[in-house]
């Protein structure tokens, strides 16, 4: 046996925006092993997908929509820079009502939000007294929620690695690989995807490449209190129209002006 293979590491694998595309959802839901799935909230599907993925033993989170450099609209439930106290409470607290079996919460783009501290104070409390946990998606390098997560005493985490940033299949495969080799080297580590079709392609494939890196597949909730490096910055933004909706839904978050037509 390599020196390679007797190194072991936990990786948790987060897959975001669920909600929208049926199809997807169920996929993602009907993955083998522990991910976790996060559900944005009011969305078509989102309860019953919630309500899947949970019956198939998968970790559910809430993927909290909140305010982005590049102005893209949020919809309902999202957490708006500028928001009173109050305000962002109530939005929250029906966020979490809306999505079931709801174990921890990470940010949805958040690149504006994520940097200032009050609100990030405000959510880090009300998740602690609830007790949830926090993922930083870190969809920006100057993120203050992490800190502001620390600094409440919330069991937290950080994302490590995007596995699609780009989602072609070669690399969300080298991505994949990264993955495994920042949870060896650090012994754990958090990566965060979408229900893209190479995404999901490569996870049903994900079993050799695990036991090549010696990793287990673990729940987000199980490295949580951990505070590890970021091997790489990214965006996550909002995944194109054509991998969500079916149908149209009834409010549509992110109808994008004709200037980002080009993320569609």
């Amino acid at each position: 046996m390599s020196s390679l293979e007797l190194q072991a590491g936990q990786l948790a694998i987060i897959i975001d925006d669920i909600g929208y595309n049926l199809d997807a959802g169920r996929r993602a839901a009907d993955l083998s092993g522990d991910y976790t799935l996060a559900v944005l909230p009011f969305t078509p599907h989102g309860r019953e997908l919630a309500e899947r993925a949970y019956r198939r033993g998968k970790e559910i989170m809430l993927h909290a929509p909140m305010s982005n450099e590049q102005h893209l609209p949020l919809g309902k439930g999202g957490l708006e820079s500028g928001m009173s106290r109050e305000t962002f409470l109530q939005v929250l607290e029906r966020n979490l009502a809306d999505i079931p079996h709801v174990r921890g919460v990470n940010n949805h783009t958040g690149s504006q939000l994520t940097q200032e501290e009050e609100p990030m104070r405000w959510l880090m409390a009300e998740l602690k007294q609830r007790g949830l946990y926090f993922v930083d998606s870190r969809t920006t390098a100057k993120t203050r929620a992490q800190a502001m997560a620390e600094a409440a005493g919330l069991p937290n985490r950080k994302r490590d690695v995007f596995l699609d940033d780009r989602p072609e299949p070669a690399h969300v495969a080298s991505q994949l690989e990264l993955a495994m080799a920042t949870a060896r080297r650090q012994g754990s580590a958090v990566a965060i995807g979408h229900p893209y079709p190479s995404t999901l392609a490569a996870l049903e494939k994900i079993a050799p490449l695990l036991e090549k890196y010696a990793i287990t597949l673990v729940k987000a909730s199980l490295l949580m209190p951990s505070s590890r490096p970021s091997v790489n910055a990214g965006q996550c933004l909002a995944p194109p129209l054509s991998l969500w909706a079916e149908t149209p839904p009834l409010h549509d978050p992110f109808s994008l002006p004709p200037a980002l037509k080009w993320l569609e």
